[in-house]
């Protein structure tokens, strides 16, 4: 079948050059981010595809990656506001480029039942099962994840990027927070599904609810390797992209929320939130989509909470 298709100080912009590939590196304050494109991690991505946005803090080390997952239609730079607080914070952070121009939600309306679990099977391990998206294992977020690392291990040896894969090159998902925004955000919790990770961080999502089945994707309601309480998510009340309902009957069947709860407003709550992991907003924004992971004032320490919660 074809398939469809915080920082401080000034800004400073160094070129770092080789031979093979040019890096453009900025350091503000503590942070120091680089833009990576693709195929400087293996000659056989395109040449076009948007950077990976890599930021490291050079003095607070927790050892932990947050690779962060973007939504549909984005690039990595879109998210440099929250991978920029999570590096204030310690972690090293990778906003991954990845083939994102297909959107979840949409695949609601299918009468296959497994559209979803296809969907997300394919985009994140290339294993070629879904009718909807064209992905092999070279373009997977897993093995593009990998590439990325392994550029990073060689062309900075002394930043121990090492550290977060095997002596057999695959992910050590121990160190590892998966998270991401919208389609990102489902993406996360698949391979948190699939692996133990060392946490699930949620905004905007996830939004694989069957509008055909009246239910949550079949993928959500299974067992997984990582547990709940790992887990966190952020939603917006008035989400107008994917109703606020169908978004809170996904975190019911991943067992995040019981059948009567709700996430937790924390618009006028303080860290910690009442312990709770799953959370909403009701704040006024352009987009109440991209609110959790926008420039609202109490969105760093809601972030704080989400990525440094035991």
């Amino acid at each position: 079948m074809k398939k469809l298709s915080i920082v401080f100080s000034i800004l400073i912009v160094l070129s770092c050059n080789d031979a093979d590939d040019t890096a453009q590196t900025s350091i503000v304050g503590q942070n120091i981010s680089t833009l990576v494109e693709p195929i400087q991690t293996n000659n056989n991505y395109s040449s076009t595809e948007k950077e990976h946005y890599v930021v490291r803090n050079n003095q607070i080390h927790l050892n932990k990656l947050l690779l962060f997952i973007g939504g549909s239609f984005s690039t990595p730079q879109n998210y440099d506001r929250i991978c920029d607080h999570a590096a204030s914070l310690g972690f090293d952070v990778i906003s991954l480029s990845y083939l994102n121009n297909v959107a979840a939600a949409p695949l609601g309306s299918s009468s296959d039942p497994f559209i979803f679990d296809n969907y997300r099977d394919e985009i994140c391990f290339g294993n070629p099962v879904s009718s909807v998206v064209d992905v092999d294992a070279l373009n997977s977020i897993n093995l593009r994840t990998v590439n990325l690392l392994q550029y990073l291990k060689l062309e900075y040896p002394d930043q121990n990027w090492e550290q977060y894969l095997t002596s057999s090159n695959t992910l050590r998902w121990e160190k590892i927070i998966v998270s991401g925004h919208s389609q990102g955000s489902g993406h996360a919790c698949f391979l948190g599904k699939q692996n133990s990770v060392n946490k699930v961080v949620m905004f905007s999502g996830p939004n694989d609810y069957s509008t055909f089945f009246n239910e949550p994707a079949n993928w959500l309601t299974q067992s997984g390797a990582t547990t709940l309480d790992k887990h966190f998510s952020l939603l917006h009340v008035q989400d107008e992209i994917v109703p606020f309902n169908n978004q809170v009957s996904n975190l019911r069947g991943l067992g995040l929320l019981s059948s009567t709860e709700d996430p937790i407003l924390v618009d006028n709550l303080a860290s910690p939130y009442l312990n709770a992991n799953s959370l909403s907003l009701n704040i006024t924004a352009i987009s109440n989509h991209n609110s959790a992971i926008g420039s609202n004032s109490i969105l760093p320490e809601i972030w704080t909470y989400m990525f440094t919660s035991d």
